[in-house]
């Protein structure tokens, strides 16, 4: 995977993303615990919650490092993923403000590895179509009777 210029390239998509990925590692680590306390329970019914939360923290605590540690990497990796699917709509975005400024800015482009490449060419098509249509409508004002050729105003 090529490396980025930005990490966070949409912080909306993005930290939703990243949200549901703490939530479903808390629901995992609360789901293990909460089954692993309820079948220990029904186990040893006399013990008191002492022994219990004793038991549970021996069952649990060489696993607990690693289910800490697994989180930021879960998180890395979901950021880098989504850079695939969220840069190529961000450069969609900034490409459309500068063909508003602009119809002859550079061509849209997106990186090899990127989702969506298939929208670079609808957008080459849409920018193509503009800088005819503006060139008719200079052309018909000249046409109109103006002496002197008229340029198109920036919108």
């Amino acid at each position: 995977m090529v490396l980025r210029e930005k990490v966070w390239v949409d912080r909306n998509v993005q930290g939703v993303l990243i949200g549901r990925v703490v939530l479903y590692w808390i629901s995992a680590l609360l789901y293990a615990g909460l089954g692993s306390a309820c079948f220990q329970y029904y186990q040893h019914p006399d013990w008191t919650l002492l022994s219990h939360a004793m038991a549970l923290f021996n069952q649990f605590w060489p696993w607990l490092p690693s289910a800490i540690l697994c989180l930021p990497l879960v998180i890395f990796d979901v950021v880098r993923l989504s850079n695939s699917f969220a840069g190529p709509i961000y450069r969609l975005r900034k490409h459309l403000d500068e063909l508003n400024d602009d119809p002859n800015c550079r061509p849209l482009s997106f990186r090899d590895d990127d989702y969506w490449q298939d929208l670079a060419e609808p957008m080459h098509c849409l920018q193509a179509e503009l800088l005819m249509l503006r060139a008719e409508v200079v052309r018909l004002r000249n046409l109109k009777g103006s002496s002197r050729p008229v340029s198109v105003p920036a919108p």
